[in-house]
């Protein structure tokens, strides 16, 4: 046993790369830990920007690590401001009630965007677009291994 907690818990707050992997799909983001408040730390992403992100609790890290962000939880925004990342929209998946957006990042890596499908709605993204990637203030969080 990896971690203990209800789904919406281990979900949301994964310890360990394999829950975070196991229990749905993910994004990963290397980087350097910086200074820790709290249970909040700045990470330096190897891809150049600072991210917050929640420590696990019980856990002091040093170093490399890996942060992980949910792909509800990150938004494609034109506004350069917003944008903590940059890419280009290689995909746009339709299924239904929720878009995926597939980006290639900057590095080469892969992030993956789930938006949920409103009602009439369409996207104005396009592929092959330069887009900014918005990651909310609470999305990211520090793993263990």
């Amino acid at each position: 046993v990896l971690q203990v907690g209800s789904p919406h818990d281990i979900y949301d707050r994964p310890a360990e790369r394999f829950v975070a992997n196991f229990i749905g799909e993910t994004n990963l983001l290397e980087g350097t830990i910086g200074k820790i408040k709290g249970q909040q730390a700045q990470v330096k992403l190897d891809l150049g920007p600072s991210i917050s992100a929640t420590v696990p609790d019980d856990f002091a890290p040093k170093g490399k690590v890996t942060v992980v962000v949910r792909p509800e939880h990150a938004a494609l925004t034109k506004d350069k401001k917003s944008a903590l990342l940059n890419g280009t929209l290689e995909n746009i998946v339709f299924f239904g009630t929720d878009t995926h957006f597939h980006v290639k990042l900057s590095d080469g890596s892969p992030f993956i965007l789930r938006q949920q499908n409103a009602s009439g709605g369409g996207t104005d993204w396009k592929q092959g677009q330069t887009v900014g990637i918005a990651i909310a203030a609470d999305a990211a969080r520090v793993l263990k291994d």
